[in-house]
């Protein structure tokens, strides 16, 4: 809708990440963005309109409004939420094996597709620009996500079943052709990475194997870590070690690692951890819901591991609203360490930002800062969740719900204004969504 035009934000109060590891809170700010870029953040008009030349441009008035970055959903299954409601008040192993598995089974392509689509249409909605994903037939989830406009690490699960029943071989080459795929789509927006499950799902030969070609290929690898005490226990009893030990001797931690739940870590594992380039992602909503238990946050943050947010896929959480994931993280804490101060607002911001912006290999985005990407939220605050506003920092975390996100703008584009989807046919993927999800639960398409 900006047609490539320079464009101003003008008089926002910006709220955003800064160079000092806090959030800065700017009243009466002005955002002037050139392409996919900021290049300019500060209360001067007149500085930010010289940056936008004597041309035309496109101006959003912001009086009434916050700014603030897009957020970083930084683990997730975004086709499951064609699952969403089929499975509930499970603990995680029966979720899965009884239930999910079984499921996953009857998944196509087109449903895959499909799933991504409605996942991605709820993320923009709830202000996500960019999200990390594992699941099947990550080559028509890049696709979804092209036309849609965010920002995705996607996983190539680099294997297929072997010659005999259960077997697992590795192919390198379906890893080289994923990664060809990501870097050759998206502008930019698109990354690749290696899917590792987890310690417990495959043969042990099979890990070293995958851990060296996610090596090979220079990308990282998203894993799922630690998330039940049954896991730690089955690990222990299997190699006679916990979970990030034997990944570690895996080679899993060789090359940058997304690490989802990290619910059950001892103070060893943490200490090798904070060694490695490894970033924990938080999900409270699934681990609450699956009766998993609580993520040691503050410990974690203590000791030097970077740590994100996520939701996990949407069968199990069962939104993909990282709004209600900040608010739960922050009250998760201060509740378990008896201390209103743990896992302060800015803090959690942080992670629902350039933490898994970062860590999702997006380092230029997730602040609001020139020299940036573009990839930015308004928030209105007439919206009855923010009324009245008081603290900004404080209502975004701790009382804003996701329909107060008036826009979402990624790498300069606008993919929705004043609710509208811009990229999306809304009324169309609910249709396709709805289909694709009766058939893997078991019935009929129409």
């Amino acid at each position: 809708m900006d047609n490539g035009l320079p464009i101003l934000f003008r008089s926002y109060t910006v709220v955003t990440p800064d160079a000092a590891a806090g959030v800065a809170v700017t009243e009466e700010a002005h955002v002037a963005v050139v392409g996919n870029r900021i290049e300019y953040v500060g209360t001067d008009l007149a500085a930010a309109t010289q940056i936008l030349g004597s041309g035309p441009h496109v101006e959003y008035a912001g009086r009434g409004k916050l700014l603030l970055p897009a957020f970083a959903n930084a683990h997730g299954h975004t086709a499951m939420v064609l699952m969403r409601n089929a499975a509930d008040d499970l603990n995680l192993h029966d979720w899965l094996f009884q239930v999910i598995f079984p499921m996953e089974k009857r998944l196509r392509r087109q449903d895959v597709y499909n799933g991504s689509l409605l996942g991605i249409a709820q993320m923009i909605r709830s202000g996500t620009g960019a999200c990390a994903d594992m699941y099947f037939h990550s080559d028509v989830t890049v696709e979804a996500a092209v036309t849609a406009g965010i920002r995705m690490n996607l996983c190539s699960e680099g294997k297929v079943s072997g010659p005999e029943p259960g077997s697992i071989t590795v192919r390198p080459d379906m890893l080289e052709d994923f990664v060809r795929l990501c870097k050759s789509t998206g502008e930019g927006r698109i990354q690749p990475s290696l899917e590792i499950h987890s310690v417990y799902l495959y043969d042990e030969a099979l890990y070293p194997a995958l851990a060296e070609m996610a090596k090979a290929a220079g990308i990282s690898i998203q894993t799922h870590l630690a998330e039940t005490r049954k896991e730690v226990e089955d690990c222990v009893a299997r190699y006679g070690r916990r979970p990030v030990e034997q990944m570690e001797r895996f080679g899993i931690f060789e090359v940058p690692c997304l690490a989802a739940h990290a619910v059950y870590l001892d103070a060893q594992e943490m200490e090798l951890l904070s060694a490695k380039d490894v970033t924990l992602v938080h999900n409270p909503s699934s681990n609450m819901k699956l009766g998993s238990g609580v993520a040691p946050v503050c410990a974690q943050l203590a000791s030097g591991i970077p740590v994100a947010l996520g939701t996990d896929g949407a069968a199990s959480n069962n939104t993909l609203d990282i709004y209600r994931e900040m608010r739960l993280a922050a009250f998760l804490a201060k509740g378990n360490a008896l201390d209103a101060s743990a896992l302060p607002a800015a803090t959690v911001l942080r992670m629902a930002t350039d933490t898994g912006m970062k860590a999702m290999g997006f380092a230029d985005s997730g602040r609001i800062e020139a020299g940036a990407k573009a990839d930015l939220q308004i928030l209105d605050t007439g919206d009855l969740s923010l009324c009245p506003l008081g603290d900004p920092l404080s209502a975004i975390v701790y009382s804003a719900d996701s329909c107060a996100v008036e826009s979402l703008m990624v790498d300069g584009r606008m993919l929705m204004h004043k609710r509208e989807l811009l990229t999306l046919d809304e009324e169309r993927i609910r249709y396709e969504a709805a289909r694709s999800a009766r058939y893997i639960t078991g019935g009929t398409e129409s």
